[in-house]
């Protein structure tokens, strides 16, 4: 077994903020047989497929290579730490379950906030995030983007005389406005592709809506729906229990994916971070890690909803999966 990254403590509070990377907050390998170590090769400045090499990545010269990783604080329970000062939740067991997997490649975790983490990865102090990513149009464009790691399930959430539980219900109605570049925006637009019959109108904005804003001007009538997270809905209905007496929250219709966000010059990294994630998903290990630290199996409820990425069919070709 291969030894787990470092654990580093540094906050690296002097980066240029540069807008949220986080997912839900603010918004988005080829199965030969062998390990991820035997048929990928590490980025280096001699493969075609990647640029110079940057400080996140370090040749050790041995054919090895130790990566720089940003583990977003302040995001339980996919990155957070606990009471102790240590890494948890997820996302975090995730990229260490996938430095066991790549074999050629040693993770050092580093504590960075959610606004300074997108310019140091784009600079190449980081060479990826990870911590429930949506995809967006912006990160589509400034980064390369892995395989769906996980999943975020989205449910309807509306009053209780409407109780929609299905998509086609949304026809004629109003939903709370998202953001253009949100990822619950990305995954309405997916819905409304697959549903080109059902016509709802949303307001059109370029703010974020809180969610309890959003929740009440359902309650008002102002809206008729939020196409949101049971998450978000449990949040608000632990801080007020008289919420739940006039809405209702559906099962899960769909999910978003959530992703590794990576500097865009590690094409390599970013293959053999999918091949791996095929790799764990194939195993078992995310499904176990899902249980333990979302509560649910979040890829059964993708794959309940139609929207499981296809790891079985993956392949180097498809890497570009979200464009």
């Amino acid at each position: 077994m291969k030894k787990t990254g470092r654990l580093l403590s540094l906050m690296m509070a002097s980066v240029v903020l540069a807008g949220l990377i986080s997912g839900c907050g603010s918004s988005s390998g080829t199965d030969s047989g062998k390990s991820t170590g035997e048929t990928e090769k590490p980025a280096n400045k001699e493969d075609s497929s990647s640029d110079d090499s940057i400080a996140a990545i370090k040749d050790n010269g041995d054919g090895t290579y130790t990566v720089t990783v940003a583990v977003l604080d302040a995001m339980a329970p996919y990155t957070y730490t606990d009471e102790k000062g240590e890494f948890q939740g997820y996302d975090y067991n995730y990229m260490r379950a996938l430095d066991e997997k790549m074999e050629n490649y040693t993770f050092e975790y580093v504590a960075a906030s959610a606004d300074a983490a997108p310019a140091a990865i784009q600079a190449g102090t980081y060479a990826m995030s990870v911590s429930a990513h949506f995809v967006t149009p912006a990160r589509a464009e400034s980064y390369l983007l892995s395989i769906p790691q996980s999943y975020y399930p989205i449910n309807l959430i509306s009053r209780v005389e409407d109780s929609f539980t299905s998509f086609e219900q949304l026809d004629g109605k109003s939903l709370v406005p998202n953001p253009p570049n949100d990822g619950l925006s990305v995954a309405l637009g997916d819905m409304a592709k697959q549903y080109p019959d059902v016509k709802y109108t949303q307001d059109p904005t370029s703010e974020y809506i809180p969610y309890l804003d959003g929740l009440q001007d359902v309650i008002k009538g102002r809206y008729d729906c939020w196409f949101g997270g049971e998450s978000m809905y449990a949040d608000l209905v632990a801080a007020d229990s008289t919420i739940a007496d006039t809405t209702f929250c559906s099962e899960p219709i769909t999910t978003a994916a959530c992703v590794c966000v990576i500097n865009n010059t590690l094409s390599d990294f970013r293959e053999a971070v999918n091949e791996a994630t095929v790799e764990l998903y194939k195993d078992g290990t995310l499904k176990k890690l899902s249980e333990e630290w979302l509560g649910k199996d979040y890829f059964e409820i993708a794959s309940d909803t139609g929207s499981l990425f296809d790891y079985e069919g993956y392949s180097a070709e498809k890497a570009d999966w979200y464009k």
